[in-house]
């Protein structure tokens, strides 16, 4: 599937069709930032992550990474810049597709996490977000969000048992 979309995304940059492109990505921007934000907030991010896209690639801008990749990237950047309330420049990392070394599949799971987590009850969703996205300890997750290490282990369960029963 990524190859597919790899393919269609360099077809449309190289026939500068930037529209396309954008509205093949601004679904995913809202969805994903929704996982994070208000809707109000996540519609006024995924507008500026595509402002931010069109205007780099109006100006010739291109990427030695999968297009997908790079809107990911712009997504999470966007919003440290919309949460900090201040821009921030932050470089793409290297790749090099000959090697075989992706270090931006990270990037990818974690956006396949959150979709997963999203239908989730408030609670099992904020638990399973710290643990397998955040990296926390149980006992960090306890502290931070101010419940026992037993009710961690709890909501821990019932998420685990969710995903399960919904083929997640």
């Amino acid at each position: 599937m990524a190859d597919a979309r790899d393919a269609e995304d360099s077809r449309l940059l190289e026939e500068g069709d930037y529209a396309t492109l954008l509205a093949t990505y601004y679904p995913i921007a809202v969805d994903r930032l929704r996982l994070r934000l208000p809707d109000d907030d996540a519609y006024e991010v995924a507008g500026n992550v595509m402002l931010r896209l069109l205007t780099e690639l109006t100006r010739g801008k291109r990427y030695p990474v999968p297009f997908r990749v790079v809107v990911h990237k712009v997504i999470e950047w966007t919003l440290k810049e919309f949460r900090m309330g201040r821009p921030s420049e932050l470089p793409l990392e290297d790749w090099d597709p000959e090697t075989g070394e992706n270090p931006f599949q990270a990037v990818e799971q974690r956006y396949d996490l959150e979709r997963l987590f999203a239908e989730l009850p408030e609670r099992e969703r904020e638990v399973l977000r710290l643990r397998y996205i955040e990296g926390f300890e149980i006992s960090e997750i306890a502290a931070r969000l101010d419940m026992t290490r037993n009710a961690v282990d709890q909501a821990l369960h019932r998420g685990h048992r969710k995903l399960r029963e919904s083929g997640g």
